[in-house]
């Protein structure tokens, strides 16, 4: 492929980019990427062209290549994702788009998460993971709110840990009728709030999300309904989202300890049930912060918990 020339230019989404872990050992990696600059549209049937290089002495590297589709001219940007197997260290990722009569060229390190303090559920009882961030799932694949991608979405069973629902299941569940709904939220790790919004109203209906999608769209942050940030140092910060209208206990500026309530379980935001949401992230930022692949200790073991996991939350 000639590099004829570098403009536009080309960006990752999110700007920091890490592997996660999977339970085996092996790491999931992903991105979009779009082009900036003067004509910077993709073109459909332009190629794709990238590679990712093991930076460690003994390197391995896995190359691709393939077309732009309809569906990514339309929106502008594609994205990339790969497993690697276990011990692949800090890699390049590289990545050319021939676009038209351009060629955009980019390099950027993939890293490792060097992760050093511990973060635990912040939930009590018996936890359900309902959406996690494998490559594929809600949460991977948000581009407008890069800082969720390593994220979860979290909602406490019964005390049998048998049931999510106080009630039989039906055609018209409220929000009220879930057993997490006001259940208390914890922070998970020590930290110092802050950002916090509260006031936002819990939906009560559940099973889909809010049609007034334009309010949404008009400041993304909305998205996340009442929430607090937690800042835990060392460059490391928590998203506590979708808490119940006036349940935040905390205010900005308050250092908190590991386990302290923070707010309650809610349906504020762009929600289609009752949830608690959870990711960590590099800045406090919402919209600019780039995600962290932090690992939970829960029952003894760190990792990242799966979709469809029950767990044993905070004592």
């Amino acid at each position: 492929m000639d590099e004829q020339t570098t403009s536009p230019q080309i960006e990752t989404i999110p700007s920091r980019l890490f592997f996660s872990a999977l339970p085996t050992g092996a790491l999931e990696f992903s991105c979009f990427v779009r082009l900036l600059g003067q004509n910077a549209s993709l073109v459909a049937c332009g190629e794709i062209t990238w590679n990712i290089a093991d930076m460690a002495s003994t390197p391995g590297t896995l190359t691709a290549s393939r077309s732009i589709t309809d569906e990514e001219q339309a929106a502008g940007r594609f994205s990339l994702s790969a497993i690697l197997p276990p011990g692949w260290g800090d890699s390049q990722l590289r990545v050319a788009v021939q676009s038209g009569p351009h060629t955009a060229v980019g390099a950027w390190t993939i890293a490792r998460y060097v992760q050093t303090a511990e973060f635990t559920l912040p939930l009590r009882g018996q936890v359900l993971v309902l959406i996690g961030h494998r490559i594929g799932e809600t949460h991977r694949s948000a581009w407008q709110v890069p800082a969720q991608q390593f994220g979860w979405d979290l909602l406490p069973l019964d005390e049998n840990g048998l049931s999510l629902l106080t009630t039989h299941l039906s055609e018209s569940l409220q929000a009220q009728d879930f057993f997490g709904f006001g259940q208390p939220v914890l922070a998970p790790a020590a930290g110092c709030v802050v950002q916090l919004v509260d006031g936002m109203p819990d939906l009560a209906a559940v099973g889909a999300h809010p049609e007034n999608i334009g309010y949404y769209l008009e400041d993304l942050r909305r998205a996340a309904g009442n929430h607090v940030i937690i800042d835990h140092g060392d460059g490391v910060y928590s998203c506590l989202a979708h808490l119940k209208q006036g349940s935040i206990m905390v205010r900005e500026g308050q250092a908190v300890e590991a386990g302290e309530v923070i707010g309650a379980l809610g349906n504020s935001g762009f929600s289609a049930g009752p949830h608690l949401h959870l990711h960590f992230m590099d800045g406090p930022n919402l919209l600019t912060a780039s995600p962290l692949p932090i690992a939970l200790t829960v029952e003894g073991r760190t990792y990242a918990p799966q979709a469809g996991e029950i767990m044993e939350g905070y004592k």
